[in-house]
């Protein structure tokens, strides 16, 4: 398998797990609402606001990252396979 069919299958399986874990933030474990903002739970008088931390942010960016880097990929594995196609027949 060349370097860009792994990057491709890389970044597919990026996008579906981080779209599983956002399924999970939201549905499961209410650590975000519908539209993918941080929903912390009540915090109790006295002490500082929860943020969201490296995980929820990076699962977050993942979501919104890999499908457009698995769109650009395929598009550039399909445009090489054309072009090496053309080029050897």
């Amino acid at each position: 398998m060349k370097s860009e069919s792994w990057a491709l299958a890389g970044a597919v399986a990026i996008w579906a797990g981080s779209w599983r874990i956002m399924y999970l933030e939201v549905h499961r474990w209410h650590h975000l609402d519908a539209r993918l903002r941080f929903a912390p739970p009540p915090v109790p008088p006295g002490f500082p606001p929860v943020r969201a931390g490296i995980p929820v942010r990076a699962a977050r960016a993942a979501a919104v990252l890999a499908p457009p880097v698995s769109v650009v990929l395929a598009w550039l594995s399909l445009r090489d396979r054309r072009t090496h196609r053309s080029t050897s027949g």
